[in-house]
């Protein structure tokens, strides 16, 4: 299950460093993210308490990143055959949501113009600001 949600998160930031720097669906990016299957059940279970912070249903979860990124998510090292490729996505970043409401989350606001407000009620922005101050002192600990 964890590999699953890591392999999510690893082609919705695929799909975010794919727009910021144009590269073609269809070319090899290579993109690595700095996360491990540990990270992945610590915010499933431990930080969302095996539930979507939408709507605290169970099934088909997954983690994606709550807010569009600042400034670049693509971290680049080194060059040519030598070049790192990698995210900048940090525990403190994702939240726990189904699949559907992760597709319907990235369509809107990662990769269109809705903001959280026009999407999610207050109680569950809210939520979400716990968890994600939660998992900025977890953070600390886990590297």
């Amino acid at each position: 299950m964890y590999d699953g949600i890591l392999a999510f998160v690893q082609s919705s930031e695929e799909k975010i460093v794919r727009r910021e720097i144009k590269i073609a669906a269809d070319e090899g990016l290579g993109l690595k993210i700095p996360l491990n299957p540990g990270d992945i059940a610590f915010l499933v279970e431990d930080l969302y308490k095996g539930k979507s912070v939408v709507t605290g249903l169970p099934t088909k979860l997954v983690l994606i990143r709550w807010e569009k990124p600042a400034g670049s998510a693509f971290i680049r090292i080194g060059e040519g055959e030598d070049e790192q490729r990698s995210s900048n996505i940090r525990l403190h970043s994702m939240v726990c949501m189904t699949k559907e409401e992760a597709v319907r989350h990235q369509k809107e606001i990662l990769h269109g113009d809705k903001t959280h407000v026009e999407l999610y009620s207050q109680e569950t922005m809210e939520l979400v600001a716990a968890r994600l101050k939660e998992a900025q002192e977890y953070e600390k600990f886990r590297r």
